[in-house]
Formats: C-alpha cells, structure tokens, sequence
C-alpha cells in the first residue's frame, strides 16, 4: 500500500498475528519435522503438515550489513542440520507517501482508511526487519529429489520499498498442494539498501544502484542449484509478483545475468516499460549524501541503516519514484520494454494482467472518496488526461453506469496506467513473434464496506496463491471468493506446468492484436475479446 507507511511501524497491533507462518496453534501442534534436505550451505529441516513441506529463512546470500551497497554473496555455510521454521528477516523497511492519487490532502487517519489498512495488514506477521535478510521460504509437496515438479518463484509487492515473502497471503502451502508444485518466495534488499547509486559517486559501489535485482538473480541461482533436492525441476521455473513484484518481474525480464534461470514469467499489476534515468538516480544520491550531512560515500556502510532510509526518503521529494532499478549500462544495459520487448527473454511465454479498479485502494485516503461528485472528477480526470478526459469519463460512465463519480475516476486512473500499460507490454511482446502472451483482468468486486473499492489494487493476491481466507476482512467468508480463487490459482498452476493456463471448463486463448481475446475472472469467468475497447483504442492514440 503506497501510504505513509512502513509496514512495520502502522501494522495495527491487534490484526497482526503473532503466530508462526499466521497458523493457527491447533494446526501448527499437529506440524511434524520435515525430511532433511541438503544445500549448498548446509542441511535444513522444516516442518511438515496437510501434505506439505515448509521451509523458512533459508540463506540464500550472506548478511548484507557486513557489503552494504554491494553485491550479494553466498551464505556461510553451516554444520549439523538447520531448523528452518520461522521467518527470516524482512528487509529494513522505508516509508512511502500516499501521492496525488489521495487528491491534495490525504487523510490518514479517517475511520475509513483505517478499516482499509486493517484489511490490508490482518493476519500479517512477516518477521523482523534487519538487514541479514537474504532468506526465502520453500513450500513443497515432497522434500526429496525422486521427482521433479514446477517451481513458481514469487517476487513480492510493496514497490521496490516495503515488502516481505513472509505476509500469509504469500503462504505457499495451498499452492503447492493443489498443484503439486514447488512455491519459492524471496527476501531481498530494498529502496536505499538496494537501488542508492552510490556508484554515481565512487566506483567503490558501481552496482549498488541495482544489488536488490542482483538479489533476485542470487536467489535465482540458488533455486536452480538447490531445488531439486526440495522436489522442484530448476528447469521448468516460472517467476510471478504483483505490483512491485510485477516490476521486478519485468526487469528480470530484461536482466541478461537472469538469462536461462526462469522459463515462464506473470506479471500481476506492475507493468515496467522504463527503468530510472541514471542522472536522476546520481543526483537523488547526492541529495541523499547532503541530508547525511557528509561528502564522504564511505561513511554510509558504518551508518545506523535508518539515518540512510531517513535521508534518502527526504531526498526524493515530491518524486516518491527514486529507489528502484537504474539503466546503469552494466546491470541493465536497456530499459525493460521500451521500445520494444527484450531480446534476452524473447522466448519466454508471460501472462499478464490488472483488477478492474486497481486505484481505489490509492484513492482510499481522499477525504472525498465516495462522496464526489461529478465536476470535481472530471477536473481531476482533466489532470490526467488533459482533453481526453471528458471523453474518457463519457467512455468509463456508459460502460459503467451504476457508478459513483469516485468510481469513474478511479477507472480512468486503472485504464490509463496499470491496464494501458500491461496492454502495452504485451503488444511489445508480440511484436517479437516468438512467445505467446496470455492477457487478465480480475473483474471480482470484493464485499469490503459494501464493496467500496470494487476490485481494488492486490485483490488478486491471496486468490493467486488460494489463501483468500488470509484477507477475510477484504474478501468476506461466502462461497464467492473460495471459487474466484480455485479459478485463478489453476490457471496460475497450469501455466507454470507447461506454458499454458487453459483449464478443462475455462480455455484460455493466447492474446493477440487482433481479437484482444482476455480473461475476465470473476465467480463465472469468461473470455472477452478486447473489452471496453473505446476506451482502449482513446488512451492508445
């Protein structure tokens, strides 16, 4: 959630559970260990429930606090068998600003916001914030090399910012069950951590602009070395995330040191067609060494973390958009889908997609949130679209004409970033002529004060990974949302199997430029060629 948060410090207390992997005790009393699997590092142990394996924390690269700003390295390795049964750390966490989307006085403290973040956060119990937190959590049907199933590696959300692989609703046990796949989810270094370009400074941290994406590659490597012993096949590996996650899905896309590590990729709300411009990243680093109060890049990896996260958070200004990956020349040599797809994964089928009202969850702090009317949204429409605006609310308001004007806006927003841009990511693709492209949308409004968000920004999470039961707060506790989430999460299992998410009862067609054939998952989940296509084909020209 992009408000003035971390997800540490505005957690509420009482909804984030304390309980290990957010198991309820009866359940986690009836966990057996696991077999023991040997690494690279060492044998780990996990514990063992409803046909699951679960491994926590298990290193994949050493403590950054000993190479701040530098890149990864392979753990220590350890003797005797390692008790991987609690989370490992999450990356220290730095604050985002609520933005425009909020409308120019966001209120964050509102009854209304404040029932939007507890659904956010139930049941969140994500581990400790350190920086010793290159660890990620194995959730198997079988511990053991005697076969080989589809791994599905998960890039967690939170932009490039917050975030942990530890929130519940990323709990891979049901995934791994229904599928008979092996779930992966992965820590890494964050926002100052991991995106500061000091190397703009000092040659000293040439890649510390990009180390966190390094530490995707480094848990990528240890995933094709090491999984097959915890019944994964390294070569049948699908990399997924939503918002952030989907971003860093679409750099890797783009990563040449990730080149033949993943064979299949999801995009889940975070289309990423640029990255950031290496000026502006040197010169929010200068301003970040200026709010330190020191010229000297050297001093900063004996600093209390939090004075760097402090200062470089100040330094970005208005511009929340600073601390993520850079074209450096070296990582990155090119943007990740502009102008045109990657050459590096050209062969790689991806599968794509948004909610329908991914902004409400953005706009949820505007003081006038559900009570505006139609003159003010037009006029912030017209911030967005200029002289289309009027158009594009006549478009949005016939397709949907129960809705409110805070609705509408909230559409022309989704359309013109989250969905516009997936579109466009997807045709770039295709203009390669190589990999098929599969295209979504969860239409699926969530029964949250009497369905206010619609289907607001990472609904679709806990059905991807078949937890909806994680955000009952969000989701409710009828038969809808079970069924919404059996939906989804197949098609997500089927495509990690063999490139394809068609299911017996609900085919899939591939996306093309000229039947724009998309699936609509809602309770009854149907194809739809190129819908609300006025209103594509208008923020397409």
């Amino acid at each position: 959630m992009h408000f003035i948060m971390s997800r540490r410090a505005s957690m509420l207390t009482g909804l984030a559970g304390g309980l290990l992997l957010g198991m309820p005790t009866r359940l986690w009393a009836q966990a057996a260990p696991s077999a023991v699997v040997e690494t690279g590092a060492g044998k780990v142990r996990g514990r063992r429930i409803g046909g699951v394996s679960t491994f926590l924390g298990i290193p994949y690269g050493a403590d950054t606090a000993q190479y701040r700003f530098l890149p990864p390295r392979a753990p220590k390795p350890w003797a005797g068998v390692r008790e991987c049964v609690a989370l490992g750390h999450q990356a220290p966490q730095m604050a985002l600003g609520a933005g425009e989307r909020s409308g120019p006085h966001p209120d964050m403290n509102s009854n209304f916001v404040r029932q939007v973040i507890a659904a956010g956060t139930q049941g969140m119990e994500v581990g400790n914030e350190g920086e010793d937190c290159l660890v990620l959590n194995v959730y198997t049907p079988e511990a053991s090399p005697m076969r080989r199933r589809p791994v599905m590696v998960w890039f967690h959300g939170g932009g490039f910012s917050i975030g942990s692989a530890g929130d519940p609703q990323y709990d891979g046990k049901a995934l791994a069950r229904r599928g008979d796949v092996v779930v992966v989810g992965i820590n890494h270094r964050l926002n100052a951590l991991g995106f500061l370009d000091l190397g703009a400074i000092s040659s000293d941290y040439i890649d510390a602009c990009n180390v966190g994406m390094l530490d995707l590659v480094f848990a990528l490597q240890w995933v094709r070395d090491n999984i097959a012993n915890f019944g994964g096949d390294p070569g049948n590996v699908t990399i997924f995330g939503e918002s952030g996650g989907g971003s860093k899905v679409s750099f890797t896309l783009a990563l040449p040191a990730a080149h033949g590590l993943f064979h299949k990729a999801i995009i889940q709300s975070g289309a990423a067609l640029t990255g950031l411009e290496k000026e502006k990243a040197a010169s929010h680093a200068e301003r970040t060494l200026a709010a330190l109060g020191t010229t000297d890049v050297h001093k900063l990896p004996a600093m209390d973390y939090r004075q760097i996260l402090t200062a470089a958070h100040a330094a970005q200004g208005r511009d929340q958009n600073l601390l993520r990956p850079t074209i450096d020349g070296r990582t990155f040599p090119r943007d990740p889908f502009t102008p045109g797809a990657p050459e590096v994964s050209r062969d790689v089928p991806i599968m794509i997609g948004t909610t329908k009202t991914e902004e409400t969850l953005f706009m949820s702090a505007d003081p006038l949130f559900g009570k505006m009317d139609e003159a003010t949204a037009r006029q912030r429409a017209a911030r967005q679209l200029g002289a289309k605006a009027d158009q594009a609310y006549d478009l949005v308001k016939a397709i949907h004409p129960d809705w409110s004007p805070t609705c509408v806006l909230a559409g022309i927003a989704t359309a013109n970033n989250a969905w516009i841009r997936s579109i466009t990511l997807a045709e770039r693709k295709l203009a390669q002529q190589s990999a098929p492209v599969f295209m979504y949308r969860l239409d699926w409004e969530a029964p949250f004060a009497n369905g206010a968000l619609k289907s607001p920004h990472g609904l679709d999470t806990d059905l991807v990974f078949d937890n909806p039961e994680t955000k009952s707060l969000m989701n409710g506790t009828g038969p809808a949302p079970r069924k919404v989430a059996a939906a989804m999460s197949q098609a997500w299992i089927d495509f990690a199997r063999n490139g394809d998410p068609s299911q017996a009862a609900l085919p899939w067609p591939r996306y093309d430029t000229a039947s724009r054939r998309t699936m609509i998952f809602n309770v009854d989940s149907r194809v739809v060629s190129d819908p609300d296509k006025p209103l594509r084909e208008l923020l397409s020209s």
